[in-house]
């Protein structure tokens, strides 16, 4: 029985690597394919350097957010801050105390954005302080001049019921200078990123 076939060896397959498309290398293009999603993925905040991640530091440790030097000292649970905080029947405070001093030239009333609590039971991770009042005079919302450092507490309700925290989780807001803002042209500082968080025991001060 004959063998069909022109009895010419079979020819080879090219390798993977050496395959092209539209006069390119397969190679070449997986590289050209891997740029450019790790470039999508990157603007998408898929990659992140460890050097882009928020620092976290110890109460007691000077913070720069822009517009201010922000220093958390400690937190404290009161039944109330009267005159200026009263919380709901059954409720009561929770008082951030930082340093502050503001960097700028212009003395200004520090935003209630700049401290958030989070995962404090009661309180929305995004819900901004009652408001704030310098410990040296009892203001409230001061204005703080520059380079004068004041002791600065921001004070939340805890409603009635709420769990008291041993300890507290919390972010320091970042500001970044405008010279001339898009909306109106003026010279501004703008909320940017977060700078720091911090983890900061809570004495009842009740007691």
């Amino acid at each position: 029985m004959q063998e069909t076939g022109s009895g010419e060896e079979p020819e080879e397959l090219p390798e993977l690597k050496d395959l092209k498309v539209r006069g390119r290398s397969l190679r070449t293009w997986t590289l050209s394919a891997g740029v450019v999603l790790l470039a999508i993925s990157a603007a998408f905040g898929g990659l992140k350097k460890a050097g882009d991640e928020t620092p976290h530091v110890d109460p007691g440790t000077a913070i720069d957010a822009g517009q201010f030097e922000v220093t958390v000292e400690r937190a404290v649970i009161v039944a109330d801050l009267k005159p200026l905080f009263t919380p709901d029947p059954g409720g009561v405070l929770i008082a951030v105390v930082t340093k502050l001093k503001v960097t700028d030239d212009t003395g200004t009333t520090p935003s209630l954005d700049l401290i958030r609590l989070i995962g404090v039971p009661g309180v929305k991770d995004t819900a901004g302080p009652i408001g704030s009042t310098n410990l040296r005079d009892a203001t409230m919302n001061p204005v703080l001049t520059p380079d004068a450092t004041e002791d600065v507490a921001f004070v939340w309700q805890l409603p009635k019921g709420t769990k008291l925290p041993a300890e507290i989780n919390l972010t320091v807001q970042g500001y970044e200078h405008e010279d001339e803002s898009i909306l109106d042209h003026h010279e501004k500082w703008l909320p940017d990123k977060i700078v720091a968080d911090s983890t900061v025991p809570v004495k009842d001060k009740r007691k």
